[in-house]
C-alpha cells in the first residue's frame, strides 16, 4: 500500500502538469483491490448535489449543481482507467485473466491510462484499439484434461495497441 501511495503521488504530479500518464505492469492485485484503486484514483459519485457540504452550517446546506459538475470534473481529470475494462466493454468479451491459482482465474497485471487515451475525452491524444492476453497455455494444475497441465508461469503477458491522434485533427 505504501508503494501504491508513492506511485499515486508521482501520477498526480504528472497529471497536474498536464501530461498524459500510462502505468502498466505486474500489480499482483486485481483492478478493484485497494492498492490498484489507490494507483488509479477514486471514481466520482454520480451526484454530489444531494450531499451535505463539507463546510455545512446547517443540515440543508448542500452542494450546488454547478459545484457537483466541478467536483466530478476534478476527480475525473485525476483518474486512470483500465485498458482491460475499456476493451472488455468495447469488444463485449466477458473475461480476461492473467493468473490462475487453485481454480481461480483473475487479472492481476494491469494497464492504467489517463483520460488522454479515452476516445470520449474531447482532448484525447490517442485511444486503445486492441487489448490481448497471451494466456492460452496458462494452467494451475486443477484441470486434469488441460493440455500442458503443469505450473509453467504465474502470470501471462498483456499487451495493448494504441493509435495516436494526428495533431492536425485537434
Amino acid at each position: 500500500m505504501a508503494e501504491a501511495w508513492v506511485l499515486r503521488r508521482k501520477i498526480l504530479s504528472k497529471l497536474d502538469a498536464g501530461n498524459p500518464v500510462m502505468v502498466l505492469g505486474d500489480f499482483n492485485d486485481g483492478e478493484h483491490a485497494v492498492s490498484s484503486e489507490i494507483i488509479s484514483g477514486e471514481a466520482p459519485f454520480k451526484n454530489y448535489a444531494w450531499m451535505r457540504r463539507h463546510d455545512a452550517e446547517h443540515k440543508g446546506d448542500r452542494y450546488t449543481d454547478k459545484e457537483n459538475e466541478l467536483i466530478r470534473a476534478q476527480i475525473n481529470a485525476r483518474r486512470l482507467h483500465s485498458a482491460e475494462k475499456l476493451f472488455v466493454r468495447k469488444s463485449a468479451r466477458d473475461m480476461i485473466y492473467t493468473s490462475a491459482f487453485g481454480g481461480v482465474f483473475e487479472s492481476i497485471d494491469q494497464i492504467f491510462m489517463s483520460a488522454h487515451f479515452l476516445s470520449e475525452s474531447a482532448d484525447h491524444i490517442g485511444e486503445i484499439d486492441y487489448f490481448s492476453v497471451l494466456n492460452d497455455h496458462l494452467t494451475d494444475g486443477s484441470h486434469p484434461e488441460a493440455p500442458y497441465n503443469k505450473l509453467a508461469s504465474d502470470h501471462e503477458q498483456i499487451m495493448a495497441h494504441f493509435t495516436m491522434r494526428d495533431k492536425k485533427q485537434s
